[in-house]
């Protein structure tokens, strides 16, 4: 047994792309395929894991996998990686981060202000400010803690904020961030009930600044929400972006058919 790493806040977010050798698949021994598709389906019963049959070069496996313990990411790693050598899966990439709330939140301190110099006071303001403060915990506790549906498609990728020249999003005050991510959200959110997303921190963690995972059911409103998103001020001037991965979610069993992994007579 591993000892635990849990982080003080939030859950471990890890992605790992997995790609086939068919060369090695064909000659891989019998049952390795079903070992993999076994691996998966005992880590769905333990942590939170996501598989999806990849589009494109990229992957042909991409997984998605939430713990509060980073020795049992490591540990569904470790396990994969031994069996899929031996089917014939090759570890092609990973990106690794942390969930948390968001920064831009308002306060229920704040929220009263707002409330008292709009005129609400008494148990009217104490009201609103204690309905208020409910709303918020729901919210950060849905980022913190996520329990991501079982839609059909994964979108996946990496960005960081623009730091270059007068669009260093860094040297930017509060205010005019917290009005920028206001609009930005306000976008995303058109498209409640069709696309859910949860950007996790990767600062110092990986390459990028942020991982941004989308759940839908069409991939027309994976498009068309990067797209209308890029239109907001926050992605026009401050967002860089790293590549895209998309995948279509599958049992197990079946994946390991889809993506070859099992050698044909």
């Amino acid at each position: 047994m591993l000892e635990q790493a849990k982080p003080g806040t939030g859950w471990g977010v890890l992605h790992l792309m997995y790609t086939v050798d068919h060369r090695r698949t064909a000659q891989a021994p019998e049952g390795a395929a079903k070992d993999v598709a076994a691996c998966l389906e005992r880590w769905q019963d333990t942590i939170q894991l996501h598989v999806f049959s990849g589009l494109g070069h990229k992957a042909d496996l991409l997984l998605m996998a939430l713990s509060d313990d980073l020795s049992q990411l490591r540990a569904l790693q470790t396990e994969l990686n031994v069996l899929g050598a031996a089917a014939g899966l090759d570890l092609a990439d990973s990106y690794l981060s942390l969930t948390e709330g968001s920064e831009y939140t308002e306060t229920p301190e704040r929220y009263r202000e707002t409330m008292a110099a709009k005129g609400v006071e008494g148990e009217d303001l104490d009201h609103r400010v204690a309905q208020f403060a409910e709303r918020m915990e729901k919210y950060t506790e849905s980022k913190l803690h996520p329990q991501m549906p079982d839609w059909q498609l994964l979108c996946f990728y990496p960005m960081s904020h623009r730091r270059e020249g007068d669009d260093n999003w860094y040297a930017l005050d509060y205010e005019e961030r917290k009005r920028l991510m206001a609009e930005h959200g306000k976008s995303g959110r058109a498209y409640t009930g069709r696309v859910l997303q949860l950007v996790s921190g990767s600062t110092g963690l990986d390459g990028w600044e942020y991982a941004v995972s989308l759940f839908a059911h069409d991939l027309a409103d994976v498009k068309s929400i990067v797209y209308t998103m890029r239109y907001d001020e926050a992605s026009v001037r401050y967002a860089e972006f790293g590549d895209f991965w998309i995948g279509i979610r599958r049992e197990p069993a079946v994946l390991v058919e889809e993506i070859g992994l099992v050698a044909t007579p």
